[in-house]
């Protein structure tokens, strides 16, 4: 089993996210969302989150692209343009 780190991001809160590739002889290969949170009141090492395969990691990106639309809706319109964006764009 191994994981090699491709990004680490930081996070709100005071925490990391981490991207990274799994590959192991029972879980196969995915990539792996893992956290990890600075504030000592909560978890001290990093978690694992997510774990994706190739399709499911397509699918995430997509939803994080529906995320970015949003984003921006909210940012250009408000609680408004989000509520438009919303509208038109979620199931």
């Amino acid at each position: 089993m191994f994981t090699i780190n491709l990004e680490t991001i930081d996070a709100q809160i005071g925490a990391t996210a981490a991207l990274g590739i799994f590959s192991d002889p029972k879980f196969g290969n995915r990539a792996v969302v893992t956290a990890h949170y600075e504030d000592d009141d909560t978890f001290e090492d990093s978690t694992v989150v997510m774990m994706f395969s190739a399709e499911s990691l397509d699918a995430f990106a997509k939803a994080i692209e529906r995320a970015r639309e949003g984003l921006a809706a909210a940012d250009s319109g408000g609680m408004v343009g989000l509520a438009g964006w919303a509208e038109k764009n979620t199931r």
